[in-house]
């Protein structure tokens, strides 16, 4: 093991082990307190006998129970720690509480035998069995079958070698259809909800599609840029640094992309992190209208810990129920299993599309915020699909344009011959960029792949003046 690793591992041993005994820092102060005079010295000798159950419960409950709620312990989070099982597959909820619980309980053995000095030798030991197991396994990993892994580490180590020499490995990519281009600069990778492909995974459909220029536009996130840039250079494909933000006009949902932002601005870590936030907020209340609403009860655990970002959509609980053998003959899902793949969406548009029982309205920013923080960035904001968000409301759209919008996704897989025409005079109307993409989210049914963007080579100057300014303000 390296010896970044064993840092990484010693300092999240470390920083838990200060959460759970905050209650001795509390019993100090209320030493300061009474020595200052504020409280009675009867206090000291209530608070001796106190102290000692209130520590033994922190022990034994406070970091099973922050991993129950947010998947890890506050230092496996701050020290990016993964616990896997035995089979390198991320380990349960109930099983990571126990692996914390049971590293208390053996603190407090080390206690009742070393009293004082009972963390330093638990720390020591625990070093010396992860030092002399082929797994690095602490003394609770060998209780309950798990084993951290420091994923910073092996991320860094992965770039490095992608860096160096692109993986080639044999991809399920369909063959060009008509709606193929050769730019995509509307893309979704894991780090957008429902994105099923990693960034390299992107790059190889792309290169071996044909695919020129590329930007991954996931929405509030902007960690796929990072990624983007080191490795669109290998697989010799353009890239344009992109992000996804969802806002309102008018009491109208529209969606913006922005490209060419300064991705490393702080102000997008901060939008990503609030993001996330609201959105475990309505993961919690999807769940429990999904329950209302179908008498269905899921394992809320089980459903959290199905991504990284503690986010349960709509569509992983319609997948859940539909594919999850306990709720095989349950009559409420009887029809949609008999429509098979169309079930799925049929499902989720009676329970989770806008106005249904189980939708959550999202808090969204207002258009010209988002604007705003484009181009201080840096960056030039596109409606995208337009089609689904105004429909053919001409007059809905120009007035859109005209609060600061700088292009439109003319091309896209949602719309029509008939439509590209109508967005085609508007631009020509308001004088601004041509964009085209995808939205591809990856293999997640929905077929659309990577260059399904309808556009045509006979707009190919048109589409270029937007991916040529992009370009040279870069450089």
């Amino acid at each position: 093991m390296k010896k970044k690793d064993i840092f990484s591992r010693f300092m999240s041993a470390t920083t838990d082990l200060i959460i759970t005994l905050l209650p001795i820092l509390v019993w100090d102060l209320i030493v300061l307190i009474v020595l200052a005079g504020f409280l009675p010295s009867k206090v000291m000798t209530f608070l001796d006998e106190v102290i000692l159950y209130v520590i033994v419960v922190s022990f034994c409950v406070t970091n099973p129970l922050i991993t129950l709620i947010y998947g890890k312990t506050f230092g496996q989070t701050v020290f990016d720690i993964k616990i896997i099982d035995m089979k390198g597959k991320s380990a349960k909820g109930v099983q990571q509480a126990l692996r914390e619980f049971i590293g208390g309980i053996v603190i407090l053995g080390c206690s009742f035998i070393f009293y004082g000095a009972a963390i330093p030798v638990y720390l020591l030991l625990n070093l010396i069995v992860m030092l002399l197991d082929k797994y690095d396994r602490g003394i609770p990993d060998f209780i309950c079958h798990t084993r951290p892994v420091v994923q910073r580490v092996q991320e860094t180590k992965v770039v490095e070698k992608k860096k160096e020499e692109p993986r080639e490995e044999p991809f399920n990519v369909p063959f060009k259809n008509e709606s193929f281009y050769h730019y995509d600069l509307h893309v979704h990778s894991k780090h957008s909800l429902n994105g099923m492909d990693s960034v390299e995974e992107i790059f190889q459909k792309a290169k071996k599609l044909g695919v020129e220029v590329v930007s991954i536009t996931d929405l509030y996130s902007v960690k796929a840029n990072y990624e983007a840039e080191v490795l669109s250079k290998p697989y010799g494909i353009s890239y344009i640094s992109g992000i996804e933000m969802e806002c309102e006009y008018e009491g109208y949902p529209c969606t913006i992309l922005g490209y060419g932002i300064n991705y490393k601005d702080p102000v997008y870590v901060q939008l990503g992190n609030e993001y996330i936030k609201t959105q475990r907020e309505a993961s919690l209340n999807r769940i429990e209208k999904f329950k209302e609403a179908s008498g269905i009860e899921l394992n809320t655990h089980k459903m959290i810990n199905l991504n990284s970002n503690g986010i349960v959509t709509g569509e992983m609980i319609v997948q859940e129920v539909l594919e999850n053998p306990l709720f095989e003959n349950l009559h409420f899902l009887k029809p949609y299993k008999e429509e098979k793949g169309a079930g799925y969406r049929h499902l989720y548009m009676d329970l989770f599309a806008p106005g249904k029982s189980c939708y959550i309205k999202k808090s969204v920013l207002k258009l010209e915020d988002v604007l705003d923080l484009i181009h201080k960035t840096g960056g030039k904001a596109v409606l995208a699909y337009p089609k689904r968000v105004c429909g053919d409301d001409v007059e809905l759209l120009e007035r859109m344009m005209d609060q600061g919008i700088d292009g439109l996704e003319v091309f896209s897989s949602y719309h029509e011959e008939q439509d590209v025409k109508r967005y085609l005079e508007v631009v020509r109307h308001k004088n601004c960029y041509v964009s085209c993409g995808s939205d591809t989210y990856g293999d997640n049914g929905l077929m659309i792949q990577i260059g399904d963007s309808k556009a045509s080579m006979k707009y190919e100057k048109l589409i270029r003046i937007l991916i040529d300014h992009l370009k040279r303000v870069e450089q």
